[in-house]
C-alpha cells in the first residue's frame, strides 16, 4: 500500500470515527445483546472453492475474477458489498437460531415497524458532493451505496428481491445461501439459514462486528482474514509453550491461495498491516526478508519456509478505531508497518 494511499485510509478512518462509526458499532452491539452469538459462522462454500482451481502462472495475477471464491470476487478498494453480506451474515444469527432461515431481513431505511436498518448497520463515508455538508444528501448517498451493493450481491446469487421482480432491493430482500449457487441458470433461490454443527464453516470473532473491525478494515484484509481462520481451523499445527500452553498456527503456499481462495500477492501481503494491528502474529523464518525474498536463495538448498501465522482472536475484543488510526499514522509517516508503542 503506497504511502498515498496510506494517507487517504488514515483520514478516511478519522473521518468515520467522527462521523457513522459510533453509531454503527453501537446498532451491532444492541443487536448482539439480543442474545446474539459469540462467534459467527460463515459456510466455507463462501471463502474457498469446492475443487482445487490449478496452478496460477503469475504470481501477482490470480484467477479470473468470475471463477474465485464469493469472498474473494468481492475485493474492490472502494467496495460495500463484501461487509454488507458479513453484516448480514451477523444480523441473521442475532434474529434467529441454527438450521433457521430468517424470514424478514432489515429494510435499508429504519421504519416505524422496524427501527433496525442496514443504514444503521452500515458505516460509510458518504459525503454531499456541492458545497458545505448536507445531512439529507450524506443519507441518500449512503442509502445509494447500500442500493448498489444489494444489487451485486443479488447478480451474485446471495440476495432476492422480496418482491420477486429483480432489482427491487429498495422493496426489501431476501437472504441467500452463501454459495450463491442461486445465480445458476434455472436454479431456485435457497434461503440462507444459520449454519449447523455437521456443516463445514469457519467462526469468526463477534467482535469483528461489535468493535467495528468489519468497517475499518479493507476488503483485501477482510478477504486475507477469512482464508486465515479457514487455513487455522483446517490445517492445524499445535506449537507447545514454555507455560505448557498451545498455541494454534498454520500457513498457507501460493499454490493453495492461488488455486483455492483465489486471492493474489497484494491479498497475502496484508499479513504486514494484520499483524500491526494485532490481529495476527505472523512468525518469520530468519532467513526470509518482510517482502517474501528468500537470502542467498541461489546458493541455499533449504526449503522456502512460509510464513508461520497465528491468529490472535482475543484482539478482536478491542474497538477497531483507536487501535488501526495509530498504525496507519506511523506507516504514513515512517513508512513501516508496526505496532504502536504501547
Amino acid at each position: 500500500m503506497g504511502d498515498g494511499k496510506v494517507e487517504v485510509r488514515r483520514d478516511q478512518l478519522a473521518d468515520l470515527l467522527k462521523g457513522d462509526l459510533p453509531d454503527a458499532i453501537k446498532k451491532a452491539r444492541e443487536l448482539h445483546e439480543r442474545g446474539g452469538p459469540e462467534v459467527v459462522r460463515i459456510r466455507q462454500s463462501f471463502i474457498r472453492l469446492e475443487k482445487f482451481a490449478g496452478l496460477v502462472e503469475d504470481e501477482r495475477k490470480p484467477l479470473p475474477r468470475s471463477e474465485r471464491p464469493l469472498s474473494a470476487q468481492m475485493i474492490s478498494p472502494r467496495g460495500l458489498t463484501l461487509k454488507l453480506y458479513l453484516l448480514m451474515l451477523f444480523a441473521a444469527q442475532c434474529e434467529t437460531t441454527a438450521g433457521k432461515e430468517w424470514p424478514a431481513p432489515y429494510p435499508i431505511e429504519p421504519t416505524a415497524e422496524q427501527t433496525d436498518s442496514w443504514r444503521g448497520l452500515v458505516a460509510t463515508i458518504a459525503r454531499y458532493a456541492g458545497p458545505g455538508v448536507q445531512a439529507a444528501s450524506v443519507r441518500t448517498n449512503k442509502v445509494r451505496q447500500i442500493a448498489e451493493a444489494m444489487k451485486t450481491l443479488e447478480k451474485m446469487g446471495l440476495l432476492a428481491s422480496a418482491t420477486g421482480i429483480k432489482g427491487q432491493v429498495r422493496q426489501g430482500v431476501l437472504l441467500l445461501c452463501e454459495n450463491g449457487k442461486s445465480k445458476s441458470a434455472g436454479a431456485a433461490n435457497i434461503p440462507y439459514t444459520v449454519p449447523t454443527d455437521n456443516e463445514p464453516f469457519v467462526e469468526i470473532p463477534v467482535g469483528f462486528f461489535t468493535n467495528g473491525w468489519v468497517h475499518v478494515l479493507t476488503t483485501s484484509e477482510i478477504a486475507a482474514l477469512l482464508m486465515w481462520f479457514d487455513v487455522i481451523k483446517f490445517d492445524p499445527s499445535l506449537r507447545i509453550l514454555g507455560d505448557g500452553s498451545t498455541v494454534t498456527e498454520g500457513f498457507v503456499l501460493s499454490d493453495i491461495r492461488h488455486g483455492l481462495y483465489g486471492l493474489g500477492r497484494d491479498a497475502y501481503e496484508t499479513h504486514q498491516p494484520l499483524d500491526a494491528f494485532g490481529l495476527l502474529d505472523v512468525l518469520r523464518h530468519s532467513k526470509r526478508h518482510n517482502d517474501g525474498k528468500w537470502q542467498n536463495f541461489k546458493d541455499d538448498s533449504s526449503d522456502m519456509v512460509a510464513h508461520r501465522v497465528i491468529l490472535q482472536t482475543a484482539a478482536f475484543g478491542r474497538e477497531a478505531g483507536p487501535v488501526v488510526l495509530p498504525v496507519l499514522h506511523r506507516r504514513h509517516t515512517l513508512g513501516e508497518w508496526r505496532r504502536p508503542l504501547r
